[in-house]
């Protein structure tokens, strides 16, 4: 239908319109932008809307901004109608995809954004001809997979939540498969976008090539994506998932046990997902993941030397497991399927991540700090309101497919020599200024005891405590003077625009 649609509207929307400098944002009144919606027709929820505060509700409720205006587009014309008024009347743009941002980035992260909600853009489409998937920019991670897989068995690497949304893959998009087949964004061939002028623009690498690789990676900060083609690959049937339980461990025990799994980690096959996970419970861990397009006895040989080298585990599941299972499993529910469209989940929590390189493991020293935070401070939080868990995912070692330095040439994501990503969340049960400035405490406490200079942070685990500088230089690393250049090429006014986005060189 959106084919069909857009060889008609292509004369509109190719149309040009004027650079209109953002400074003195909401200088005109609001109907005025809103006449100029109206006249394109597109679908308008404003703040006297009764479905106004479900529509612009955060993921997140530690955060609240408020939306000059909510629209619905069902259109490409709708969302280039959206740009071009926006523009014209100097108000700033977010599309709003999944609406799982930890930082409440689609919302504006400030009061007085114009939030482009695609949850009617949710199609997902093989290709069988060109083995793409064609996904809508407001797809959910669950519904591609299992769409996918429902008409032709094949995948994509990606998240393990269901409802999250199609900002994971313009940033980054780490699942458990993504050793062996890459990040999300890795998969993205090319993509239909529209840019700050409302033109409606291919990017792929012969055409457009400087936007794509702009889009692979700060997406948000370069244009509204209406369409991704990704490239698949056959979903395997043959995966072994496991999990090893680890408790009564002191820290010192825990941080040396760590130490022989990153040993391991170093030189384990691409095809091998492993996290280690703690939970509010002190220095208690997992040690889980999945082993693609493999046996039981391939598992066997891989990690009985390992596990012959850590304490004895205090419980653990090994079996076999195909595609779909397996992501469920990940997920934690009982389908990957969620609501293509009125999806309202929420809660509160501070999040922080931290990316470790790959030249420079973890020492012993640092993980014990770690392992004494955990043990000191861990059960304190979690008896005020504050339950937490920390993921320390595995991206490089062996043969990675997310560490091969070639990818910078072909993304904007810039941690393309990572070994460990951690994710360091505390959940707010009973949300007040306290409990907030508790909870920022604590994980940020957290961060220190294992931070070293030259460490990293991950985009998708936004934390909105960063400056815009600092958020800069943890989450894009070296990448970032190229693309403030394609800032100031393809959006120098700033049309789409959140505090801790790409901005224009000078």
């Amino acid at each position: 239908m959106l084919c069909n649609a857009l060889v008609a509207l292509l004369p509109l929307l190719l149309q040009p319109v004027s650079a209109v400098p953002l400074e003195n944002l909401h200088t005109r009144q609001q109907s005025t932008f809103v006449d100029c919606l109206s006249k394109g027709d597109v679908p308008i929820v404003l703040a006297s809307d009764t479905s106004f505060s479900q529509l612009s509700s955060p993921y997140n409720r530690r955060l609240k901004y408020t939306p000059l205006t909510i629209t619905l587009p069902t259109t490409i014309l709708h969302i280039s109608t959206t740009v071009k008024c926006a523009s014209q009347f100097k108000i700033r743009v977010n599309a709003r995809g999944g609406g799982h941002s930890y930082s409440a980035q689609a919302l504006g992260g400030e009061d007085g954004h114009v939030v482009v909600d695609m949850q009617n853009f949710h199609d997902v489409v093989y290709n069988q001809s060109t083995t793409y998937a064609e996904v809508g920019g407001g797809a959910r991670l669950g519904n591609i997979a299992q769409k996918l897989y429902d008409q032709a068995k094949r995948a994509i690497p990606h998240g393990t939540c269901p409802a999250v949304g199609m900002g994971h893959p313009s940033l980054g998009g780490f699942g458990i498969s993504s050793r062996n087949w890459g990040l999300m964004v890795d998969s993205i061939a090319k993509v239909e976008v529209i840019t700050a002028d409302g033109r409606l623009r291919l990017a792929k690498p012969t055409y457009n090539g400087d936007l794509l690789w702009a889009l692979r990676g700060a997406g948000p900060s370069f244009g509204i994506i209406t369409k991704f083609y990704f490239n698949t690959v056959p979903a395997t049937e043959s995966i072994v998932n496991y999990s090893y339980s680890f408790s009564g461990l002191s820290a010192s025990n825990a941080a040396a046990a760590f130490i022989t799994i990153q040993k391991f980690a170093l030189t384990a096959p691409k095809e091998l997902g492993l996290g280690v996970s703690l939970w509010g419970s002190g220095t208690n861990f997992e040690m889980s993941g999945a082993y693609y397009g493999k046996t039981m006895d391939d598992f066997t040989s891989l990690f009985q030397p390992l596990l012959s080298q850590l304490p004895q585990p205090s419980s653990s599941t090994v079996n076999m497991k195909g595609w779909i299972d397996t992501l469920i499993r990940f997920a934690g529910a009982s389908t990957l399927s969620v609501p293509e469209t009125g999806y309202n989940e929420h809660t509160a929590f501070f999040a922080k991540s931290l990316v470790t390189p790959q030249g420079s493991p973890l020492t012993l020293e640092q993980m014990t700090s770690f392992f004494n935070y955990a043990a000191t401070k861990g059960p304190e939080a979690s008896n005020q309101g504050l339950p937490w868990f920390v993921i320390i995912n595995l991206y490089g070692g062996g043969n990675s497919a997310i560490t091969n330095t070639a990818l910078l040439e072909q993304t904007s994501y810039g941690h393309r020599d990572t070994l460990w990503n951690f994710q360091l969340y505390a959940t707010i049960n009973n949300l007040s200024p306290a409990s907030n400035a508790s909870s920022i405490t604590f994980v940020d406490g957290f961060d220190r005891s294992v931070r070293r200079s030259g460490d990293g942070a991950y985009v998708n685990y936004a934390d909105p405590t960063l400056s815009p500088d600092e958020s800069h230089t943890l989450y894009y690393g070296e990448q970032y003077a190229k693309l403030s250049q394609l800032k100031k090429k393809w959006d120098k006014n700033q049309v789409f625009w959140y505090p801790q986005g790409i901005y224009p060189a000078p």
